[in-house]
């Protein structure tokens, strides 16, 4: 007889509890190592994955050789553990960026395990020397890659090799940009309401894409330039690849009720639209001045101006994908020996070098809203281009009615000037609107195809000009004297000198 629990010598006594206990404690590590083990299966679904930004820019100035490291952050906002198949630099190992992401340092990390509501650090490293870098563009750019099953995403990355002023999304009071840096502008440069932007010879304001100068309310632009040292507007890109590609950046706009603008010795180019003038100089205030200017290389209008005054003189306005001089909505306006060409190279362009019109139509109701177009004077200019017709003339007149005996206001008129156009010969025959007009001769620029709008010997342009118009503007882009005892002033914004 034995009792319960009693072990005999070399026989195995079963106990439940203990094996119950065994098995409790088998499951839980069973349970602890499997909660352990993330198999981290999912790749992504189509909402991809986050980031801190989308952008890292590098906005330290480089004057010597700099190395410079920001970071940002990568979210997992699925539910689930998840792979990143692959982060990669675009530029690769050619790249002047550096990146780490969770201590790997290299241009292509794969399979990235991040943990669902987790997030990961990516370090980007720039090192620029501007003194050996190839590459002469104020702004180096690069992307990181982000590849997911369903989705490729991206991170800019935006550095600055060469010594600037950087200004990004900045509005200003008044203030004087000198010669002594380049200014580059990202985003927008905004000339606050009531201030003065004052630019002195050889300046230079370099635009990142899409950036715009923007001038508002009673705000005022100076811009000081010389034949030596004129002030340059610009894309950032400095290769000589891009000298001519227009649409760089947006382009200079001066908002309704600014005032008091002159602008001197300026080179405006590459941008979608030059320069924007909306109702400026109407309201008692002076005209915009527009002298010794060249507009260029521009994928709208080079010169767009609504129910605005402008005075210009000297100035080219050149190759744009639209008009290379569009005034609108009627305003007053005199041009003296400029020239407006347009040999614009790329798809059709299907407006006139130039254009008039006295209206818009009004968007929410389909109505045509007119306005005087007090005057459109050109005087010894050159209007031309590849179109057959590089004058275009849009105008509406006000519907009279019962006692409403307001006539619509047309005045234009092209006076001792060469113009390309396949206007009416009854409308071309109006003394009030043309005198003295060479009709679709050529004027033989030198080498339109290099920009050189400078007059051949054989030019029916030369010895053409209106001495009276001549006498306003003596000299012209180069600083020739225009005005001579024995001969008459040639069209267009320069004057040919011959060689002694």
């Amino acid at each position: 007889m034995f009792r319960i629990g009693q072990r005999l010598p070399g026989i195995f006594v079963f106990d439940g509890m203990q094996l119950i206990r065994r098995v409790l404690w088998g499951l839980l590590f069973l349970l602890l190592v499997t909660g352990c083990e993330r198999d981290y299966m999912f790749r992504g679904g189509m909402e991809g994955i986050a980031f801190s930004t989308d952008t890292v820019m590098f906005d330290t100035i480089f004057t010597s050789i700099g190395s410079v490291t920001r970071h940002f952050r990568v979210y997992n906002s699925y539910g689930s553990d998840m792979t990143i198949d692959g982060i990669r630099l675009a530029g690769g190992d050619g790249s002047p960026f550096k990146i780490n992401v969770n201590g790997v340092s290299s241009p292509d990390v794969v399979d990235v395990p991040l943990r669902s509501g987790d997030s990961l650090f990516v370090f980007v490293e720039v090192t620029i020397d501007p003194e050996a870098n190839a590459d002469p563009s104020f702004v180096v750019t690069d992307s990181i890659m982000f590849y997911t099953k369903e989705r490729i995403q991206s991170v800019k990355l935006v550095a600055y090799g060469q010594d600037v002023v950087l200004l990004r999304k900045s509005t200003i009071g008044t203030r004087r940009f000198t010669a002594e840096k380049p200014y580059l502008i990202y985003d927008w440069l905004v000339v606050d309401t009531a201030s003065v932007l004052t630019i002195d010879p050889g300046a230079q304001l370099h635009f990142y894409k899409g950036a715009s100068l923007v001038v508002s309310h009673e705000a005022s632009l100076q811009v000081k330039g010389t034949k030596e040292k004129p002030v340059v507007f610009s894309g950032s890109r400095l290769e000589e690849w891009y000298a001519d590609q227009a649409g760089q950046w947006g382009g200079i706009f001066l908002r309704p009720g600014s005032r008091n603008h002159e602008i001197d010795y300026a080179h405006i180019r590459n941008a979608t639209i030059g320069l924007s003038v909306d109702t400026v100089g109407m309201d008692g205030t002076p005209p915009l001045k527009l002298s010794n200017t060249r507009i260029e290389h521009i994928s709208k209008q080079g010169l767009v101006a609504q129910s605005s005054s402008i005075v210009a003189w000297n100035s080219l306005f050149a190759d744009c994908g639209s008009a290379s001089v569009a005034l609108t909505l009627g305003g007053n306006y005199e041009f003296y020996h400029c020239t407006i060409a347009n040999f614009f190279r790329w798809p059709y362009r299907g407006v006139p070098a130039l254009l008039l019109s006295n209206y818009y139509v009004n968007e929410e109701d389909g109505e045509e809203d007119i306005v005087d177009l007090e005057l459109a004077l050109f005087s010894n200019c050159i209007i031309y281009g590849v179109n057959d017709n590089e004058v275009g003339l849009d105008f509406k007149h006000r519907v009279k009615s019962g006692n409403d005996s307001e006539e619509t206001q047309v005045n234009y008129l092209f006076d001792h000037s060469l113009i390309k156009t396949t206007l009416d010969p009854a409308v071309l025959s109006n003394s009030k609107h043309f005198k003295e007009v060479i009709l679709n001769e050529s004027p033989l620029f030198i080498r339109p195809g290099d920009y050189n709008y400078q007059l051949d010997t054989l030019s029916m342009a030369l010895d053409h000009g209106n001495l009276e118009s001549a006498r306003l503007y003596p000299k012209d882009y180069h600083g020739n004297l225009r005005i001579d005892a024995a001969i008459l002033p040639d069209l267009g914004f320069v004057e040919r000198v011959e060689e002694q």
